[in-house]
């Protein structure tokens, strides 16, 4: 009996770990994709990331936003959810100009502290990244369709 608890417990712990990662990484759209190409480049109060994306028609929101630790080092506390909280840099951009038609575009992407509750200076070092692409209006009606995250290297252009 306990062994078969134990292969019971063992399985859910398996699927757990596999689907949860899938399900955050992917979104809705299973043909959405995006590729951070290079690091982020910073210059004063705004930094920009150049992206290649696909994503389905109908998206009607791009959220970019990235964390940073005080010394630019990487840190497994900035990728848990709220972690804007803990972290000495967030910038990100709900403004990015954006086209979700099926096809693959490559865009520059900025983040920035104009939105309300930034903070900080990124730094060079390593930021954590997330690229979001939602469709809906409302709180209560978005979809994720795409999410993609990652850490990626900063560079000031200074």
């Amino acid at each position: 009996m306990k062994l078969g608890m134990m292969i019971a417990a063992l399985l859910a712990a398996i699927a757990i770990a596999v689907a949860a990662p899938a399900a955050l990484a992917a979104g809705t759209d299973p043909n959405a994709s995006a590729t951070f190409l290079g690091p982020i480049q910073v210059s004063g109060k705004k930094a920009t990331l150049k992206v290649r994306y696909q994503c389905a028609a109908g998206a009607t929101g791009l959220w970019v936003s990235a964390k940073q630790t005080r010394t630019g080092v990487s840190a497994a506390k900035l990728m848990k959810e709220g972690s804007s909280r803990v972290a000495a840099t967030w910038w990100d951009s709900h403004r990015n100009r954006f086209v979700c038609n099926g096809k693959a575009h490559t865009a520059s992407v900025t983040i920035d502290t104009v939105e309300k509750g930034k903070k900080g200076v990124l730094v060079p070092g390593t930021a954590w990244v997330q690229f979001c692409v939602t469709k809906g209006h409302t709180e209560k009606d978005t979809v994720l369709l795409l999410s993609r995250s990652a850490w990626v290297h900063v560079r000031s252009s200074l």
